[in-house]
């Protein structure tokens, strides 16, 4: 794991390593298993009969029919968001990391911290490849369905019944696949500075859990607001 995680400059440099599982190899799959997994949704999962039977007690039929059109028309655009989320996603989390490692004097490069995140982050195109095999595997009549068949969180566990709007998405990212995010992120800093991983998970803590604390009450900020 370690090794998988946090391959060296170096190494990215020598002819041979050019098949190698590094930064640039696992966005490509991040991109590739998002868009299978996008396509697989809106043809299979996400189905008319599904809009009219989560719709049709709130909406007209005309209503919904020009909500699937809307859709139809602009899919692509879910394709096209693709590569520059996940480089977001990447890049805002390596800040984090990096800024924490300024702070408290640790010598690694953002290119290694970005390129160490970069192959985390693939643990959680696996958690949406086999969720999206769990919407597959049930009957999915409507978008509470979807919530439910999140088996891998804290929300697919309790279910939004009674909760406010607002919780739903905090609930949602408390995963199976998060608590594996933080343990890759912890062997892969603690390999890059040099020290044993179990050292690493408060330095994670403060660094990318502040980040994501942030990024929670900037969500619900936004919902909250907009409702």
């Amino acid at each position: 794991m370690e090794k998988l995680l946090n391959s060296t400059d170096a190494e990215y440099d020598k002819p041979q390593a050019a098949g190698v599982w590094n930064g640039s190899t696992a966005f490509v799959a991040l991109c590739f298993v998002y868009a299978v997994v996008v396509y697989v949704q809106q043809h299979f999962v996400m189905t008319h009969e599904l809009y009219y039977n989560t719709l049709g007690e709130q909406l007209t039929v005309e209503r919904i029919d020009a909500v699937l059109k809307l859709r139809s028309r602009y899919e692509w655009m879910a394709f096209a968001m693709i590569p520059l989320t996940v480089f977001l996603q990447a890049l805002l989390i390596s800040i984090c990391l990096s800024t924490g490692a300024i702070l408290m004097d640790y010598k690694v490069s953002f290119g290694r911290v970005f390129g160490m995140v970069m192959k985390a982050l693939t643990i959680f195109a696996l958690g949406k490849a086999l969720y999206v095999m769990v919407l597959l595997l049930i009957d999915v009549q409507t978008m509470d369905d979807l919530i439910r068949a999140d088996v891998f969180s804290l929300l697919g566990w309790i279910g939004k019944d009674g909760l406010p709007d607002w919780l739903l998405y905090p609930l949602g990212v408390l995963s199976v696949f998060e608590i594996i995010f933080w343990v890759l992120l912890a062997v892969g800093m603690g390999n890059l500075l040099g020290r044993p991983a179990r050292q690493m998970p408060g330095f994670i803590a403060v660094t990318y859990g502040l980040g994501l604390l942030v990024w929670l009450a900037l969500v619900v900020f936004l919902q909250l607001n907009l409702q």
